[in-house]
C-alpha cells in the first residue's frame, strides 16, 4: 500500500487538473462565516486564480499529497514573495498540511535569498490570521507594491467576511541543524519485507509520540576515528553522500563516512541491544529538519539489511520509546495512513518508497541518488538508483 501523503512537493503536470478543485474544496469552510454574518455564501469570490495563470506567473507552486490534497502558491510582486494561496481539501485536515505547506514555503523562500514572505488574510477567521501567528508570520501595514492586491479585495468585498490584513514572515536557517543517524533495520519475513521501529514516548522534545527507526545525534565518539571500516567501504559510502553536507562530520570523506556508520552502530547498541556490521550497512537518505522548528536534525538515514538469526537479537531498550518491535513495511503503512499511529514526513517517505519496493532484493538493488532533503520537499519515489 501506497502513502496518500508523504512529503512536501513541487507540482508537476500530473497536479496542475487538481488545484482549482482544491481551493474550491478548502473554501467550503467559509460556508459557516456566511451564514454567522448573515451573508449569502454564494457571494463567496470564487478561484483566486487559473492553473494557466499560477504556472504563467513568477513563483513557484507546491503540493502535499498523492494526488495533491492541498497546494501552497508562492508569486514574485515587484521582487517581493507572497503567499498568494494556501488551500487543503477538508477531507486532509489534521494531517497538518497546511502548515508544512507554509513551512515549506518559507524555506524556499530563504533558499533564494527572500528575507520576507508576505500574505493577505482575515485577522480573525480560526485558519488565517492566527492559524499564520502561530507560524511566525505577525500583522504589518500594507506595502505600496500590494496596492493592487488591496484594491481586488475591495472591488470584491471580501471585507464583509471579516477585517483583511497583511502579514509578513521572516525566514531563518536557525537554529543550526544537529548531525545525526538513523538506521532503518530491514528483514524478509514471513508476511514481507519487515522494520524495526520505535513508538517515542509523548513526553519528548522532539518527534513526541511518532514511530521512528533507531538513531540519535551524533557524539564526539563517533567522531574519534575508532571504528574499523575497510577504506573501499568508506570511499563507496563517501561517493554516495557527496550530494549531502556529511564532509562536515570528518577531517576528512573517508572520517565522515566513518562517523556516520559509527553514530549508526552506537545508536543501534545502545537502543536495541543489536550487533551490526558497520560493512553491510548502506547509504540511504538524508533529511534536514525545516525551519520553523526548535529544534533541527540534519540525518544521515543508512539501511541495514538483517538476517532472520540477527533478527532475533534486536529488542525495545531505550527509554526514548514506550515500544520496539518488527512489523511488516505494509502494516506500518496501513497504519499511518488510517492515522493509528504517527509518521514524520521523512519517515513516511522512506516507508512508502519501501512499500513500493516490497522485497528485500529490491531494496537492496536500488542503490538511490541521496541528496540533501531540506524543507521537507521531496520528490516522487521510488527514487532513481545508480546500479
Amino acid at each position: 500500500m501506497r502513502l496518500s501523503c508523504t512529503a512536501i512537493r513541487y507540482a508537476d503536470a500530473a497536479d496542475l487538473p487538481l488545484i482549482e478543485a482544491l481551493e474550491v474544496a478548502a473554501d467550503e469552510r467559509f460556508v459557516a462565516v456566511s451564514e454567522q454574518a448573515g451573508i449569502d455564501p454564494a457571494l463567496f469570490p470564487g478561484i483566486g486564480a487559473s492553473v494557466a495563470e499560477r504556472v504563467a506567473a513568477p513563483g513557484f507552486l507546491l503540493v502535499a499529497g498523492q494526488p495533491a490534497l492541498g497546494f501552497a502558491h508562492v508569486v514574485e510582486i515587484d521582487g517581493h514573495l507572497l503567499l498568494e494561496q494556501l488551500s487543503v481539501t477538508p477531507a486532509a485536515g489534521g494531517l497538518g498540511l497546511g502548515a508544512a505547506l507554509v513551512r515549506a514555503a518559507l524555506g524556499v523562500a530563504l533558499d533564494r535569498g527572500h528575507e520576507t514572505v508576505y500574505l493577505r488574510t482575515f485577522a480573525d477567521v480560526a485558519w488565517n490570521g492566527p492559524f499564520y501567528r502561530r507560524l511566525g508570520f505577525a500583522e504589518v501595514p500594507d506595502p505600496p507594491w500590494a496596492a493592487s492586491l488591496v484594491a481586488a479585495e475591495q472591488g470584491a468585498r471580501l471585507a464583509r467576511w471579516g477585517r483583511r490584513i497583511t502579514m509578513a514572515a521572516a525566514p531563518v536557517d536557525e537554529p543550526r541543524p544537529a548531525p545525526a543517524v538513523s538506521v532503518i533495520p530491514l528483514r524478509e519475513g514471513p508476511e514481507g519485507l519487515e522494520t524495526f521501529v520505535q513508538h517515542r514516548v509523548a513526553t519528548m522534545d522532539f518527534a513526541a509520540g511518532a514511530v521512528v527507526f533507531p538513531g540519535g545525534r551524533v557524539d564526539p565518539l563517533d567522531r574519534a576515528g575508532l571504528l574499523a571500516v575497510p577504506d573501499e567501504v568508506l570511499d563507496r559510502h563517501a561517493e554516495r553522500w557527496a550530494a549531502t553536507n556529511f564532509r562536515s562530520l570528518g577531517a576528512s570523506a573517508r572520517g565522515a563516512a566513518r562517523t556516520i556508520l559509527a553514530a549508526g552502530v552506537r545508536e543501534v547498541r545502545e537502543e536495541a541491544a543489536a550487533e551490526i556490521d558497520p560493512a553491510e550497512l548502506l547509504p540511504w537518505d538524508n533529511w534536514v529538519t525545516p525551519i520553523g522548528s526548535a529544534r533541527r536534525f540534519d540525518v544521515y538515514f543508512v539501511l541495514a539489511p538483517v538476517s532472520a538469526r540477527a533478527a532475533g537479537a534486536w529488542r525495545h531498550t531505550t527509554t526514548e520509546a514506550h515500544d520496539s518491535h518488527w512489523i511488516t513495511v505494509a502494516s506500518l503503512a496501513q497504519r499511518a495512513e488510517r492515522r493509528d499511529l504517527l509518521l514524520l514526513p521523512p519517515t513516511r517517505a522512506i516507508v512508502d518508497e519501501l512499500a513500493a519496493l516490497s522485497v528485500l532484493s529490491q531494496v537492496l538493488a536500488l542503490a538511490p541518488r541521496i541528496r540533501a532533503t531540506r524543507h521537507d520537499i521531496d520528490v516522487r519515489r521510488p527514487r532513481g538508483g545508480t546500479r
